[in-house]
Order: C-alpha cells, then structure tokens, then sequence
C-alpha cells in the first residue's frame, strides 16, 4: 500500500470520527458526576487550592485527583462544560489515531487503517469520549500506554519504560479499574522480558507517587479509610441487590453491577449492550414496570445491532486466530501483546471476583481494533477493505439512531439522564427569574457537595435554609436537586433588578428522564403554574 493512500485513509478516518465526536453537543450527558467534577475544577481555579480526592468510585472509595487536574487547564480557558467536553473528545481522536500509527508501525499499513477506522466509528468508543467523567480520559491514557509497551518490546527502547510504568499508575489514578491494567502491562513485560532501563522504571514510579502525594495527605488525616474499604471489594465483598441477573435498576434505569466480565469485555467494541446508557429506555425487557413504554418508545437499532453483533463474533474469530498464531510462535511474538492486553485485564477482574460495569472494560481499549486489523493483514486488501467498510458503515449508522434516539425524548431514563441543551436552557431560565438569591443557593448547594467535615456541612445546611429549588426524585418526592442545576445556574447570567420568583414561592422540578410519577401526581401538579424545557418541566408553588 503506497503512502499515499495511507494518508488519505488516515484522513478519512479522522474525519469520521471527528464527525461523530463534535456533533450534537446539545446531547451531552451532564449529570451529578460530571458536575461534580467541574465544580472541583473551578473551585481550585477560584481558590487556587488542589483537590485532594476526586469523584467517589461505584465501591464507595473515594478516586485520586488526577482527573479533576487534567480538567483544570480545560475550564481555566472555558468553563462552558460544552467546551470542555470538546476538549475531552479530542483526546478521543488523539486515541484513533495513535492506534493507527501502533498498527502501521508495528503490524502493518492495512492493520494500521482497520484498527484506526474501527476505533474512529466505536459507538461506546464515541460515547466515551464526550462527557466530563473520569472514564473518558481511560481511553486516551490506555491507548498511550500500549504504545509505550510496544516501544519497549518490539521497537527495544529501554527508556520507553518510564511511561509503560507511569501511564497505567495514571490510569489507576483516573479510576480504580487501572489497577488490572497495570496488572497485565507488568505481567507483559515479564513474560517477553524486553532490555529495561531500570533508571527510567524508578523515575515512573516515583513521577507516579508525586501524583499521588495529595492522595495520599488525605488518606493519612482519614485514617486510610479509603483503602481499607477497597481491600473490603476484593473477592467480591461488596453486598449488591441481586435482582435475577438484571443489570438495569428497574426503576431508576441505572446500570447495576454485574459479574458479566466477558459479555461487557466483548459489547464494549462497538454497541453492545448499549442498555448500560439507556437504562429502561434500552428496550422492553429491561422495563419490568413500564415506566419508559407509558412515555416514548424503545430503542432498537435493527438491523445495525445484528452488524455489530456479527462484528463481535468477527472479533472473536480473529482473537482466537490470533492466539493461536502466537502458541506457534512460543508466545514471543508482537500480537503476544494483543492477546494478554485483552484477556489478563478480564482475568484480574474474575480473580478478584469483583462486581464490574460495563465502563471499567474501557482500559482493554484499543486492543479490540488491532487485533481486527492483525487478523484483516492477512487478507487479500480489497476483501479486508470491504469488510472493515461494511462493519464501519453499521458503525456509523447505529450511532446515528443512537443520537436520533435521545434527540427524540430530550435524553433516556438510564445513566443518560436528560440531554445538557435542555438543561443549560432550563438553568439560563432559573438563573434569570430566580436572580441573586438563586444564585446565593446554588453556591451554597455546591460548597456542601465538597464539604469534608460535618461540621461544616451542618454550617452550609443552615445557610441554605429552605431551598427555593427542589427536584421530585423517582417516587415523586421531592428532594435537594442534582448537583448539576447548582454548577448551571451559578454560570448562567443573574436576572437583574428584584427576582421574578418571590420568596414565597418553591420551584418543583420534575425531570421527564428521571421520573416515575403516577397519575395521580400528575394530576396534582397540574393545578400549579408551569413552564418546560423539553423533558425538563417546573412548577411554581406558592408557599
């Protein structure tokens, strides 16, 4: 293949795949946890104090502030979470093409271009690219970090040891899941045992423990108490609601954990299981209750979901292949790498019998791809062209219906929740009719959720009072809102002169992708004035 059409297939791929990462920003996901993180980012900006710690793992640990770092420079230029999430996104095309470069360089030109196209069009590899959470920085980190180790085995550069050492200690950081990772990178360099600069190993542990160092502060003035609840989830320790191996919260829509290893391994390729994000909204069989069919639809992807079920079988034919290319080759080989990237990661989880959601499978990424494209280079080009064409159209196609979908109902009952451009309207609205003493709450709201002691937060509890917002949460009862509405009401611009909601009166925020409302309480809503964003409606409640 001429490098010519090397480059132009690199373009194209680049092309696609910036496409589906900066459209349709108005269908952000921006819940509590993207929030959450933003508002320690501008904290330390406002105050110019690092956080010590940040966002709470799903096991009740709480992570190192490594991602709320990585965010700080990205809201110091702008602190629209749009802007941000763009940012994040380029890292995600960063990753693509990285990919293609370890393929080209390493196994081929043609294993370069299927790898990077699979990568570029991944619907889970998009979706995990455009939100402010720390998940979406995994694919980045994990993606340099295999580049690392194939520059240290197969391209025997001694130094390139340092970031195969820093960059999974970083992925740890980012979330907890980096911790098999760093697990297979070491098990891979044991077991090919590439020419090693010791030096630059000892300077990526230490470059790593500096990192930590904040962590590490705060552990010690808590009593480590946050280490002791991890060794707690080994084996299995944590105490989950099993529900018949239901892994949708039958209400809510929220992901539950599962011990579904393999299934998550292989869906998060492309779009399996894409029910992780849509909850209840995902399809039939996971709405016990009814609750989203009473509403909208179901999403169903046809016939784009059996393409990319096909192409996971693909996978696992090429897998297969490829592991037993490398027994004849005594596991010395490159793909050697592949295979162990894939399957030690999976095997760390079952042997600490952990409880896993389908997002701690992001740090596999992108061995899917190359793997693809190992098995596709030794094809004739055109049949293994057309069919990485074929795959990569379904791709497409399947997250265009993704984006038709949510566009449609403004979000999805599940961990989607309700789309960012209708809650920056809803919050532009709030910040305007509610002036200064919404803003005042929405201050105080955001000081409580990073309070350390309780005394502290008994202080803030009476400063806030009796709030003038408040959100129905899934039975109807009303509740302090998400840490979202706070973070977007405090950007939006205060109304000017005296606030248009008196101070008599109580929003009641009911949010159409979180609710499971009865008719009854509709009915009793209804007698109260109201206005609405989409999913998003408020009802003014004189007091």
């Amino acid at each position: 293949m001429s490098n010519r059409w090397q480059w132009i297939g690199l373009a194209v791929i680049i092309a696609v795949g910036a496409w589906l990462r900066f459209s349709h920003f108005d269908l952000l996901e921006f819940q509590g946890d993207e929030a959450y993180a933003a508002h320690l980012a501008l904290d330390a900006l406002k105050t110019g104090k690092l956080p010590l710690a940040g966002l709470m793992s799903s096991v009740g640990v709480t992570n190192p502030p490594l991602f709320a770092y990585l965010l700080i420079p990205m809201f110091a230029i702008n602190p629209n979470p749009a802007f941000v999430s763009a940012c994040i996104a380029l890292l995600g095309l960063a990753a693509v093409v990285i990919t293609w470069h370890i393929g080209r360089k390493y196994y081929g030109p043609m294993a370069g271009l299927v790898a990077g196209l699979f990568f570029a069009v991944s619907p889970w590899a998009v979706i995990y690219s455009r939100k402010i959470w720390a998940q979406d920085f995994v694919p980045f980190f994990a993606t340099c970090t295999l580049w690392a180790v194939h520059a240290l085995v197969v391209g025997k550069k001694p130094k390139t040891v340092f970031w195969c050492v820093l960059l999974p200690l970083c992925v740890v950081q980012i979330h907890f899941s980096g911790i098999a990772l760093t697990a297979a990178v070491v098990a891979i360099i044991a077991w090919l045992r590439p020419k090693i600069d010791w030096r630059w190993a000892a300077g990526g542990v230490v470059a790593s423990l500096v990192l930590m160092a904040p962590y590490f502060y705060l552990q010690q003035q808590t009593g480590w108490g946050d280490f002791k609840q991890a060794m707690n989830t080994v084996g299995g320790g944590q105490q989950w609601e099993k529900l018949n191996g239901v892994t949708t919260h039958p209400v809510s829509g929220y992901r539950l954990p599962s011990k579904q290893n393999i299934s998550y391994a292989l869906a998060i390729m492309n779009g399996g299981r894409m029910e992780d994000v849509l909850g209840i909204a995902g399809g039939k069989e996971f709405d016990a209750r009814n609750i989203w069919g009473a509403k909208h639809s179901y999403f169903e992807a046809g016939i784009w979901d059996a393409a990319l079920l096909l192409q996971r079988l693909a996978f696992v034919a090429a897998l297969i292949w490829v592991g037993f290319e490398v027994a004849k080759l005594r596991m010395k080989s490159a793909p050697t790498i592949l295979v162990a990237w894939l399957v030690l990661p999976v095997a760390v989880f079952f042997v600490g019998g952990l409880w896993t959601y389908l997002t701690y499978f992001a740090i596999l990424y992108p061995g899917h791809f190359l793997v693809c494209g190992e098995a596709g280079r030794k094809l004739k080009p055109m049949v293994a062209g057309a069919i990485a064409v074929v795959f990569a159209v379904a791709n497409i196609a399947f997250m265009q219906e993704y984006y038709r979908f949510v566009d449609s109902t403004g979000g999805a009952q599940g961990t989607f929740g309700t789309a960012l451009g209708h809650k920056q309207a809803a919050a532009r609205y709030l910040a305007e009719q509610g002036g200064e003493r919404l803003q005042h709450e929405s201050a105080i709201q955001l000081e409580l959720s990073t309070a350390r002691t309780q005394a502290a937060r008994e202080e803030l509890g009476r400063k806030l009072g009796q709030p003038q917002l408040l959100e129905l949460n899934h039975e109807g009862r009303p509740e302090l809102v998400q840490l979202e509405w706070p973070l977007l009401i405090t950007q939006a611009s205060a109304g000017r002169g005296a606030p248009t909601l008196g101070t008599n009166t109580t929003v009641i925020m009911v949010d159409g992708n979180r609710e499971a409302l009865q008719p009854a309480q509709w009915q009793q809503l209804a007698q109260y004035p109201s206005t609405n964003f989409g999913p998003i409606k408020l009802f003014f409640v004189s007091r």
